[in-house]
């Protein structure tokens, strides 16, 4: 599952990627010809919308109370936090590998991620110094050493145990819950 480009700039051409979701893609923008030209591509398809039918203006205030709706349903939930599919940044782990941070927990020095490795990618061998280490694969296979993992497999790595190198052959997305 990794993001939905199309998904991301279609929500940022309509205006409903706000907050620190839309500083995330306007931070993107400007080095990221690919969703430039998707967000480019949304843009125009959303004018030639706009110009299809006859020029009938809304209700004042409805974009507003759209907007107020699905807020209130994220904020129904009270104690809870939801990341949206398609609304993080991902960023390089290794050549090949890169990561979403999820959600983190200062307090208990743990973070949520979703890692996605390209075919053939790799990190080479590391401890576990911080603490545990859960993995779950949600697509592809995960190779640790000569353990072979795939699609719903899980595995966990104790306080001070080391892994060899890990790589991915057909390329995969997991799901990562670890200390730092």
């Amino acid at each position: 599952m990794s993001e939905d480009l199309d998904q991301t700039a279609a929500a940022y051409a309509l205006g409903l990627t706000r907050g620190a979701a839309r500083a995330e893609v306007e931070e993107r923008l400007p080095d990221d010809p690919e969703l430039q030209a998707r967000v480019k591509f949304w843009q125009e398809n959303f004018a030639t919308l706009d110009c299809a039918g006859p020029a009938e203006a809304p209700p004042a205030g409805l974009f507003g109370k759209i907007l107020e709706t699905i807020d209130a349903e994220e904020k129904g939930l009270l104690g809870t936090y939801t990341r949206r599919a398609g609304s993080g940044v991902w960023e390089e782990m290794a050549p090949g590998v890169t990561f979403t941070i999820l959600f983190e927990d200062p307090a208990a020095r743990r973070r949520s991620m979703l890692v996605r490795g390209l075919p053939g990618a790799s990190i080479g061998p590391h401890l576990h110094e911080g603490g545990f280490e859960e993995c779950l694969v949600l697509d592809g296979d995960l190779v640790i050493g000569d353990l072979q993992l795939f699609t719903g497999d899980y595995h966990a790595a104790v306080r001070g145990s080391a892994h060899p190198a890990v790589s991915t052959k057909t390329g995969c997305l997991i799901f990562m819950s670890t200390s730092y």
